[in-house]
């Protein structure tokens, strides 16, 4: 805490105060009185329930809000202001930082009523946030936070879910709040950031458009499922087993204009892209049990092959916010899987939308 009197006396100069017992006490400073004037008083406090809250100079602090979830606090700061000598004074706390909730879903209705996709999330991350600032308590009433972008520390908050959410489409009031059930830090699903207003990611789906600014990661698998045991494998453009030289010129020229020429088709490897494939079933209700491919198929082969187990898909959302993160607010974000993209800001679901080819037409 910083004690003022008047203008320039600080008779209390960034003491630690604790609770022992009944009463908060400074130590080594437990002669501490009211200073001599008739000034009028006031007093900045700063608070993480540790020993080292930030230090207060000239009104100020400056402060690094941890990027690893697992380290992040609660700070908390008060101001009371033109209190006479003697008298009680009432500090009330405030949250300095912005806090972050999340739902998580996939909107039926956004997608043309999708209904069959499964998605399963185990990690979110909040890419290239403001992890730095300084708070002036002249601005406490309003926006007491500056961010400076040349200064402001971006970096990855790394939010990994004790336990996975598993969801399939439905409305948004359907979406599933990531509470303690899945984030454990603190006990109430939330983490903490700096209040800033982020710059969203652009992600018109166009060559130059790469991953930048501020962006939501999601670590999932998705897939669609059937409910048949023994279905054929077909790929999107239609080759299979028995495709001849023209079929695959045809398909590779579908599969040039698809990506806009940025894959290379150089190898085979194009025929085997997981984003371009299905499955059907065999069975006579082959169009009611459609599914595709699993994307991650391929990844998760890679994965058994390697020893990792890294089998998994990160998809993107551009973090876009009104109003930005606020002093002493709570945000609750809907991550959007519906809106999921590549990194390329090339829209992720387009191309589960099959040329579905029977077994048995």
């Amino acid at each position: 805490m910083v004690g003022v009197q008047g203008a320039s006396n600080k008779w209390i100069d960034n003491f630690l105060f604790t609770k022992p017992g009944d009463g908060w006490v400074a130590t080594g400073h437990e002669d501490l009185t009211w200073p001599a004037g008739t000034d009028t008083h006031s007093f900045y406090a700063t608070c993480d329930n540790t020993n080292d809250a930030p230090t207060i100079t000239d009104g100020k602090f400056v402060y690094t809000a941890p990027a690893d979830v697992s380290e992040q606090k609660d700070l908390l700061v008060a101001l009371s202001e033109d209190n006479e000598a003697g008298t009680p004074v009432s500090l009330l706390f405030k949250h300095a930082l912005s806090s972050v909730k999340f739902k998580i879903g996939f909107d039926k209705d956004a997608r043309g009523g999708e209904n069959d996709l499964h998605i399963t999330v185990t990690k979110i991350t909040l890419h290239h946030i403001a992890t730095k600032g300084t708070f002036d308590f002249a601005y406490y009433a309003t926006n007491p936070w500056t961010v400076d972008p040349e200064d402001a520390e971006y970096k990855d908050i790394v939010i990994r879910l004790k336990n996975p959410v598993v969801f399939t489409p439905g409305p948004v009031d359907s979406f599933i709040a990531l509470d303690d059930n899945y984030i454990d830090e603190n006990l109430v699903g939330e983490v903490y950031v700096m209040p800033h207003k982020p710059t969203p990611w652009d992600s018109d789906g166009t060559e130059g458009h790469p991953l930048n600014n501020s962006y939501i990661g999601v670590t999932c698998q998705a897939f669609e499922y059937h409910t048949n045991s023994t279905p054929t494998f077909y790929d999107f453009i239609g080759l299979d087993e028995e495709s001849d030289e023209e079929d695959i010129e045809e398909a590779k020229e579908m599969y040039v204009d698809f990506y806009e020429g940025l894959l290379s088709t150089d190898n085979d490897d194009w025929m085997y892209d997981k984003m371009l494939s299905m499955i059907v079933p065999t069975d006579e209700e082959w169009n009611r049990n459609v599914v595709l491919q699993s994307i991650l198929d391929q990844r998760n082969a890679d994965a058994t092959a390697n020893g990792t187990e890294e089998n998994v898909e990160e998809v993107f959302i551009p973090l876009a916010m009104k109003n930005g993160f606020g002093f002493n607010k709570t945000n609750v974000i809907n991550v959007r899987m519906d809106k999921m993209k590549h990194p390329n800001g090339k829209d992720f679901y387009a191309p589960w939308i099959p040329i579905i080819i029977p077994v048995n037409p």
